[in-house]
């Protein structure tokens, strides 16, 4: 073959030439690919301009192979820039999971992993787990919608025992049940960097519910709990409200879509009115009731702490409603309430608005879906009128028409907020 038809390699280009060719890769291909081939390509990227910006890398929807994902572990271990890295929805499996764990125990620049939507089980889960004994760097993990079940939380939760840098933790949507409830808390009772933990959907009952009420007594780290879409009930409630009592750093609750009664609503309303730190309650999606209501309200007037309450679709009427008016006129911290998807009615829009006269400290309220007409949007309208701090009302899929809509427009011409 001619000379003139030798293709030059890579590695003997001149670095502008090498440059232009870099100017049309991906990040995620010169991470990947070109860098740790050699020693020259190595130099080159280092001072690539697009490379030593590279902070974030988004890889979602990448349906990562085995190759991908061990050469991506290889790119991470000498990585001393990139904090961020996206791995959603990529079919990580445990075998990935072990690539990528392996490179997490040198890798000390990263401080954000997202496995959301893998297929990370808890073979996997132990990879990463053991990753982060070592590592010194990440702060935030999210692992919602995997496969990892109890035992996949039991190692999670040794690593909890000794790592120091992990703030915030997701494992939502996932299997991990009341006896992986008991290993996290037990762990968490020691832990105290972890600030966040999101258990969102995973079979949790009020077994596990105790083990994290045991928790929260003594925790001296975590400040938002998150407990939806599980299924504890009245019992689990009376456990955690007891917690409640006695933690002071724990200010965001989330217990939406449980097995909650009136009865649920009256156990944390004897905790808020002794509690100096909870400052957003959601308990949306709940059988609360006017019943359950009427025992929140009455501690809101004697609450200072509350800023934000979630009651949606808490089978609310018009007398629950009235209550939180009630509770409106003497409440002065409260900036948030949500009581969408309820049926407060007209009835109910009076009463509210005859507290919002008063209220000087509410700023957003969401009545959307509740059964107002013309006649609830003239109620508010008179409040708005008078009422100088709310500054958000939601009225979305209510009945109202051009009547209410004018009543709006008159209370909107003299308030000045």
């Amino acid at each position: 073959m001619s000379s003139h038809n030798i293709i030059p390699s890579l590695l003997h280009l001149p670095v502008e030439l090498t440059y232009r060719i870099l100017d049309h890769l991906a990040p995620s291909d010169i991470l990947v690919s070109v860098r740790n081939v050699c020693s020259r390509l190595n130099a080159i990227t280092n001072i690539y301009p697009r490379f030593q910006t590279l902070t974030s890398l988004d890889l979602q929807c990448s349906n990562l192979t085995h190759d991908a994902a061990q050469r991506l572990s290889n790119a991470l271990k000498s990585n001393q820039i990139l904090t961020t890295l996206n791995l959603r929805f990529c079919s990580i499996d445990a075998l990935k999971s072990e690539y990528l764990g392996d490179s997490l125990k040198s890798n000390q620049t990263l401080t954000t992993l997202d496995f959301l939507s893998n297929d990370i089980d808890d073979e996997g889960a132990c990879c990463l787990a053991d990753a982060l004994k070592i590592n010194q760097a990440i702060t935030r993990l999210d692992l919602t919608r995997n496969s990892i079940g109890s035992q996949g939380a039991q190692y999670l939760a040794d690593a909890l025992r000794i790592n120091q840098t992990l703030k915030i933790l997701s494992l939502s949507d996932n299997t991990i049940g009341e006896e992986g409830a008991c290993y996290l808390s037990d762990a968490l009772k020691i832990n105290k960097t972890l600030v966040t933990l999101h258990l969102h959907g995973n079979g949790i009952n009020d077994k596990g519910a105790q083990h994290f009420a045991d928790m929260i007594m003594v925790n001296q780290g975590l400040i938002t709990l998150d407990l939806s879409s599980n299924v504890i009930g009245d019992e689990g409630a009376h456990y955690l409200s007891d917690s409640l009592k006695i933690n002071q750093l724990l200010t965001t609750l989330l217990l939406n879509y449980n097995k909650f009664s009136p009865k649920s609503a009256e156990c944390f309303s004897n905790a808020i009115r002794i509690n100096q730190a909870l400052t957003t309650l959601q308990c949306n999606s709940n059988s609360i009731s006017d019943a359950g209501v009427r025992y929140l309200a009455d501690d809101l007037r004697i609450n200072q702490t509350l800023t934000k309450l979630n009651l949606r679709s808490a089978c609310i009427g018009f007398e629950g409603a009235q209550c939180l008016g009630d509770a409106l006129l003497s409440n002065r911290t409260l900036t948030e309430l949500d009581i969408s998807f309820n049926r407060i009615g007209d009835d109910g829009a009076q009463y509210l608005s005859n507290g919002l006269k008063n209220n000087q400290s509410l700023r957003i309220l969401m009545i959307q879906m509740n059964s107002i007409s013309d006649k609830g949007a003239q109620y508010l309208g008179n409040a708005v009128k008078i009422n100088q701090t709310l500054t958000t009302l939601n009225l979305r899929n209510n009945g109202i028409g051009d009547e209410g809509v004018r009543h709006f427009a008159d209370g909107i011409k003299i308030n000045t907020v």
